[in-house]
């Protein structure tokens, strides 16, 4: 796949989290509950949902804009996690959680590990390549 298809994906698919994990941060807390109840799953939605929305976007947004690095990617994963956390103190039924926001950065940091492992990968396989010809 060329590379600015690749990007393009790449930055679809980190908006499209951002925007699920937004949109649940900032539901009001008896609509939340309502959808949560109708899903009927048997662990709480918001906690994995906070933990695996940020290890996939953090695995995203450096591969989407590699100019990031690392403490561009986790100072923008964490901001993003803090922003929404600190919006649920206006919205009817919900509060700020700082077990969410350690959820967020802990998954930020996942994210970024596996993105770092997989461009590790990568360039083994690119040495490794160019070594065969």
């Amino acid at each position: 796949m060329p590379i600015n298809h690749r990007l393009a994906w790449v930055s679809a698919v980190f908006l499209l989290f951002f925007l699920l994990f937004a949109i649940g941060g900032l539901l009001p807390g008896p609509l939340r509950n309502a959808i949560e109840s109708w899903l009927g799953l048997p662990f709480s939605v918001p906690p994995v949902a906070h933990f695996v929305l940020f290890v996939a976007m953090a695995f995203c947004l450096p591969w989407a804009w590699p100019r990031l690095q690392m403490i561009g990617t986790l100072t923008i994963m964490l901001v993003l996690g803090a922003v929404v956390e600190l919006l649920q103190e206006w919205i009817p039924g919900r509060t700020p959680s700082l077990n969410d926001f350690l959820l967020d950065s802990l998954g930020a940091g996942l994210g970024f590990l596996g993105y770092l492992l997989l461009i590790k990968k990568q360039q083994k396989a690119a040495v490794s390549f160019n070594k065969e010809n």
